[in-house]
C-alpha cells in the first residue's frame, strides 16, 4: 500500500488508517480478526482514544504480538499534568505495549481548553516528558470545528501532528485554509470521519441519482487522499468487508484527475444543500425548536424510506417544526447555508401527516 510521511514526525504511514473508534461495538474474537486483517493488507496506522470503550485494550489483545508492524496513535482528552500521566500510562497498559508512536490531546477545542493544556502543569507537559522518557514517540492533537484552535495549535510548533474531520462535504471546511497551512508547517494531517460517518458510504440512491456520479466509498477515500495536504484517512471499520475494501483502495489508488475533483465538488455542494450534519450550531432557537433532530427524522422519512418510524418519532419532539416563525436566525448561524425555515415547513407537513 502507498505510503506517506506524517510531517514531521517522519513516520511513513499507510495512506489508509484503521480508525479503531467502532471496535466496542464488536466482540473480541471480530477484532482481532479484522485487525489482523488490516495488518496482513498493509494498513500500517491504527488510531484509538482512550474515550473509544475497550477499544485500546482489543487492539492490545488482538496485535500486540505484531507491534513491529504497525503504528499505534491513541488520544485523551486530560488537561492536566496528573490526568494526562495517568491515560498515558493505561494506554501503554490497555495496548500491550512500551511505547506509543503518536499521542494526541484529544478534541481540544475550546481556547480556555487549550490554554489550560499548555499552560505550567498542564497536560502539554506530561506528553513532553513522556516524549522524553522514550514511551512515546510524538505528540499531536484532534480539533473539531474550531478553526482558531487548529490555527493555533499548527503554528506552536509543539505539534508534530493534527486530526481533523475531512470528507468531500468538506462539512468542518478544513479544505480551503487548515490543511494548507498544515502542510506548510510540515504537521501530518489525518482525516478522521473520512466517509461522514458512513453516509458517504452508501448515501440514499435519491442523492446519488441527482449527484450524477457514484457517490461511495472508494470516491468520497480516494478524494481525500488525492490532496496532498492528508498524509492518511481512518475510516471507522468493524466489519471484514471493510477492512478490504478499504485497504484496496489505498492499495490500487490513482489520484483524481482535476475534471473528476470538479464533479465530485458539485456532487458535495448539490448533497451539501440538502443535508443536516446535525452540528447544532443553529441551536438555540428563540421558539425552542430542537433543528437537528427534527432534520434528521425529515431525512430519515425522505431519504432512507423510515417512513413511520420517522413520523412516530417526530410524535415524540415536544416542540414541533410549525413552531417556527421564520425569524431567520438559524439560517444565520448555519455553516452550510441550509434553508433552515423551508425545511422545518418541509418536515411538519411530511412527518405529521
Amino acid at each position: 500500500m502507498l505510503k506517506r510521511r506524517l510531517g514531521k514526525t517522519n513516520l511513513m504511514v499507510s495512506i489508509i488508517g484503521f480508525g479503531a473508534i467502532k471496535l466496542p461495538l464488536i466482540d473480541r474474537e471480530t477484532s482481532g480478526r479484522i485487525l489482523s486483517r488490516a495488518l496482513d493488507l498493509g494498513i500500517n496506522f491504527i488510531d484509538t482514544a482512550r474515550a473509544y470503550g475497550d477499544s485500546e485494550e482489543k487492539i492490545g489483545l488482538a496485535i500486540s504480538n505484531r507491534r513491529d508492524e504497525f503504528y499505534i496513535s491513541t488520544k485523551s482528552g486530560a488537561l492536566t499534568y496528573e490526568d494526562m500521566k495517568k491515560d498515558v500510562e493505561a494506554s501503554l497498559k490497555n495496548l500491550r505495549t512500551d511505547y506509543i508512536d503518536l499521542y494526541l490531546c484529544h478534541n481540544l477545542r475550546y481556547p480556555d481548553d487549550y490554554n489550560r493544556a499548555m499552560s505550567s502543569g498542564g497536560a502539554i507537559e506530561a506528553l513532553k516528558d513522556a516524549r522524553r522518557e522514550g514511551i512515546i514517540g510524538h505528540i499531536g492533537f484532534s480539533c473539531h470545528r474550531f478553526h482558531e484552535t487548529m490555527e493555533r495549535g499548527i503554528r506552536s510548533g509543539l505539534f508534530e501532528a493534527i486530526m481533523v474531520s475531512y470528507n468531500m462535504l468538506d462539512d468542518e471546511s478544513v479544505g480551503e485554509r487548515i490543511l494548507p497551512l498544515a502542510k506548510e508547517s510540515d504537521v501530518g494531517v489525518i482525516a478522521m470521519k473520512p466517509l461522514a460517518g458512513g453516509f458517504l458510504a452508501s448515501p440514499p440512491q435519491e442523492l446519488v441519482k441527482r449527484a450524477g456520479i457514484p457517490i461511495n466509498a472508494e470516491t468520497a477515500l480516494k478524494f481525500i487522499i488525492s490532496n496532498d495536504a492528508v498524509t492518511t484517512a481512518i475510516p471507522g471499520m468493524m466489519r471484514m468487508e471493510e477492512v478490504e475494501e478499504n485497504a484496496r483502495i489505498g492499495e490500487n489508488f490513482a489520484y483524481m484527475s482535476g475534471e473528476e475533483l470538479k464533479m465530485v465538488r458539485e456532487a458535495a455542494k448539490l448533497i451539501s444543500e440538502s443535508f443536516c450534519r446535525g452540528c447544532g450550531y443553529c441551536q438555540p432557537c428563540p421558539q425552542e425548536v430542537r433543528i437537528p433532530v427534527i432534520l434528521r427524522q425529515l431525512a430519515y422519512y425522505k431519504n432512507y424510506g423510515l417512513t413511520e418510524w420517522a413520523k412516530w418519532r417526530y410524535k415524540m419532539v415536544e416542540v414541533k417544526a410549525d413552531s417556527c416563525i421564520q425569524c431567520g436566525q438559524c439560517v444565520e448561524k448555519c455553516p452550510y447555508g441550509l434553508n433552515i425555515p423551508e425545511m422545518l415547513k418541509e418536515a411538519h407537513m411530511l412527518l405529521s401527516s
